[in-house]
């Protein structure tokens, strides 16, 4: 036994690898401002469950958001009573289900692989999934993801072992569709989708051999998944005037599927291009995966395989590929869709790394996927880099139209002021692991791109990301309104804060939701000031780069001046708004009923 035998016996594996994942990704739960736009979005509906005690209506403000089904949204609501308080405006409370549901994707991971490829295998495959970059980084995103992977990888695992052991278990299948009518509540029929087309491949596969599926048509199964979803569905029709679907399916999921839907298209291969990122570490052995799972399936008489070992690289390769496939044909294209292949691979990834250690070669594709390995590490190490931050901002300062590219940079000065140690680290281990994955030391190459992987993550949570508030444009706009005491329902001494802020050419959800739903953005942001004095302080958040707001807010200054109201104006604060790269500078205005005596 080596020492990655030793680690993955035992109740201490499942331990180690839930802490590998919850550990990676807790900086980034904790530390990094609420993000644009769907995280927000989702953040927000989820709140307004708690404010309006309506847990069916899924809304945003005041308008239905008719996208996605209920299910997650309870999640986030239950961890944020629970963890919450006061306006339940931390982000972070509304975070934990996809913290807590991507450590558990790792573990089903390791539940999959035991009975695919191997308890040492699956224990590399795992960690390599666990500490991957895409899979950490929605483990801090209040979205569905973090727990879509883990129902889906759970429900992958029932279909796993009904395939393998051809003994067509009830119980299992009862599981399936247990866990698939989760999945339908998280987020509709993705999980339907993966699961779908995997048992088509096998199918076809197998000659159309469905002998092993029967168990799967066993009428409960089906009826309880139907009746976990139907409820809510019939209810939630009923709230909306019958316009759920038509939101659901007839607009957001048709224009995903028929356009790029909301810009965020790209050629095939998209998916293909952003892997040595995404998939960082594991992508130091996907092609030798690649290699040696061709030549384990197609040429038989290279090696012995059992029908089992067989069936269950068949099953791998049918989940990966054709999940794979759907996301790089889909007209939308967003890196987190394919997060559902990522466990199919990494447990690939992992039975090639058993493999090579037991001897198989497989040079060119070892040698290949370590450039491939280097070639993501150092995209990490320059993202987190203080230089390629700076570059970033010389290259942004002159996007300004209403200030000089000077003053801009002045005022994001000292944001790359942060410690690297973590940075050296990162780099020293990516270094170590490419080396050793050259000199077939596959199993210190694996733990030191797991190490690279925590390493730089730590260090674009805890130092590089918090610090950028100059790509903030929420929390930059917050620097404004807390310079004329304007942020809501918080009092500066014996100044009071105002009920609500107007914007003006800003309406980012992360506004909404970290200071309040009751605070109004265009178009519902009024350009006339109350003559009700018991309405002030009344308080403007102002674009100045916006044109819409450069035109209204001389109305709002009109308006002050006829009724003789008082304003305090904060100095102007610079953001890049990175959810549309479009500049921002930000001022607050704040009006007085009473105008104080000279």
């Amino acid at each position: 036994m080596d020492w990655i035998d030793r680690l993955s016996t035992g109740w201490k594996a499942w331990v180690l690898l839930f802490a590998l994942t919850i550990t990676a990704a807790a900086p980034g739960v904790f530390n990094l401002p609420a993000l644009d736009r769907d995280e927000s979005r989702f953040a927000q509906a989820s709140k307004q469950y708690l404010e309006t005690g309506d847990y069916i209506t899924i809304r945003y403000q005041d308008e239905y958001r008719n996208k996605k089904p209920a299910g997650i949204h309870w999640l986030q609501a239950g961890s944020t009573a629970a963890f919450g308080e006061g306006e339940h405006l931390d982000v972070w409370t509304y975070r934990v289900p996809s913290w807590i549901g991507a450590g558990l994707a790792t573990l089903m991971v390791f539940w999959v692989g035991i009975a695919a490829i191997g308890r040492r295998g699956a224990f590399i495959g795992a960690a390599l999934f666990g500490s991957s970059l895409l899979l950490t980084s929605e483990a801090h995103i209040s979205k569905t993801d973090g727990v879509l992977v883990f129902l889906i990888t759970a429900a992958m695992g029932c279909l796993l072992r009904l395939y393998l052991r051809k003994d067509n278990d009830r119980k299992l299948a009862i599981a399936f569709w247990v866990i698939h009518g989760a999945g339908f509540l998280i987020k509709g029929p993705v999980i339907s989708l993966v699961a779908g087309m995997a048992l088509l491949v096998l199918w076809l596969w197998d000659r159309r051999d469905h002998d092993w599926m029967k168990s799967l048509a066993w009428w409960p199964g089906p009826l309880i998944s139907v009746l976990m979803v139907l409820p809510w569905f019939i209810m939630i029709q009923i709230a909306t005037q019958g316009t759920y679907v038509e939101g659901a399916v007839g607009k957001d999921l048709r224009d995903k599927l028929v356009t790029a839907s909301e810009g965020h298209g790209g050629l095939p291969g998209y998916h293909l291009m952003h892997l040595p990122a995404w998939f960082f570490p594991g992508i130091i052995l996907v092609l030798p995966a690649i290699l040696l799972t061709w030549r384990y399936l197609r040429h038989r008489t290279l090696e012995s395989l059992g029908d089992v070992d067989r069936d269950a690289l068949k099953f791998l390769v049918a989940w990966s590929l054709t999940t794979w496939i759907f996301f790089e044909l889909l007209l939308t294209k967003l890196s987190h869709y394919i997060l559902p292949a990522y466990p199919a691979f990494a447990l690939l990834c992992g039975w090639a790394a058993v493999k090579l250690m037991e001897g198989n070669r497989a040079p060119v594709a070892r040698w290949v996927s370590t450039a491939f390995f280097v070639i993501g590490g150092a995209a990490l190490i320059a993202f987190t880099s203080p230089w390629a931050i700076e570059a970033l901002q010389a290259d942004k300062a002159g996007d300004f139209k209403t200030v000089g590219a000077d003053a801009v940079l002045a005022q994001w000065s000292g944001s790359t002021d942060y410690p690297l140690f973590l940075w050296w680290m990162g780099l020293g281990a990516t270094g170590l692991a490419a080396v050793a994955m050259l000199g077939r030391r596959i199993s210190w190459a694996v733990a030191g791109g797991v190490a690279a992987a925590i390493l730089l993550g730590w260090q674009a949570r805890i130092y590089v990301l918090p610090t950028q508030t100059w790509v903030q444009a929420t929390e930059t706009a917050k620097l404004a309104l807390a310079d004329v005491c304007g942020i809501p329902r918080t009092d500066c001494g014996e100044t009071k804060g105002p009920d609500r802020v107007l914007a003006l050419g800003f309406a980012e959800p992360s506004y909404v939701l970290t200071l309040g739903t009751q605070n109004l953005h265009p178009p519902e942001t009024p350009l006339e000031l109350p003559e009700d004095e018991a309405a002030y302080p009344v308080v403007y958040l102002v674009n100045l780069e916006n044109r819409t707001a450069q035109e209204d807010f001389p109305k709002v200054e009109a308006s002050a001046a006829r009724l003789g109201r008082c304003e305090t104006r904060s100095q102007p604060f610079y953001s890049l708004n990175y959810s549309n790269n479009d500049p921002s500078a930000f001022i607050a205005v704040r009006y007085e009923a009473d105008c104080p005596a000279d």
